[in-house]
């Protein structure tokens, strides 16, 4: 298994686990190694060797219908579970995992990427970049992923979260998101 944009494999790690492609990836907090291929689910290359970078949201609260997912957290308040955009970027994409949160056949859960540019004091920005997951999602029959891509441009200093949409009722084990984004 490669590490993405790199052509080396998880073997060929420098012993700080970073990839020889490190140079093209983000660091939203800390470095973080490269990221293969999720699930069969593979992110859309960079634009031009712009770098890639990935915002990770989660939560193992419960998560009702129109709430925000944030870092640990998710609530109905916008600003309190968003994260700030560091540079002028590109969203190329979103994936969605639902977990082990039974969905019928009838059921589907959509995740969209909102924004703020007025520092969250005024209702988001629907930006139309939305993955969704439509059941069933069993033990029997797992289907807990679904993503997208996109081409949304973003700006520093954004605010960005992502609206979960159940439909009726909420995730009681909380969901998980990534936003992957390019810095031209």
């Amino acid at each position: 298994m490669g590490c993405r944009n790199c052509n080396k494999a998880w073997n060929h790690h420098h012993a700080n686990n970073m990839c020889g492609c490190e140079k093209n990836q983000c660091f939203f907090r800390f470095k973080a190694p490269c990221i293969p291929e999720m699930n069969g689910v593979t992110p859309p290359p960079p634009v031009n060797n712009a770098r890639v970078c990935e915002i990770y949201l989660a939560t193992d609260e419960s998560i009702g219908n129109g709430q925000y997912l944030g870092l640990g957290t998710a609530s109905a308040l916008f600003p309190r579970n968003t994260v700030v955009i560091p540079e002028n970027a590109i969203i190329t994409g979103l994936v969605l995992n639902v977990r082990d949160n039974t969905l019928t056949a009838a059921d589907t859960v959509t995740a969209e990427v909102v924004i703020s540019r007025s520092c969250g004091f005024t209702d988001p920005i629907s930006t139309g970049v939305i993955a969704s997951v439509t059941g069933p999602n069993t033990a029997a029959n797992p289907n807990c992923c679904g993503s997208t891509t996109a081409n949304y441009a973003i700006n520093k200093c954004d605010l960005l979260s992502v609206r979960i949409v159940t439909g009726d009722g909420a995730l009681p084990f909380g969901a998980a998101v990534t936003v992957m984004y390019v810095l031209p």
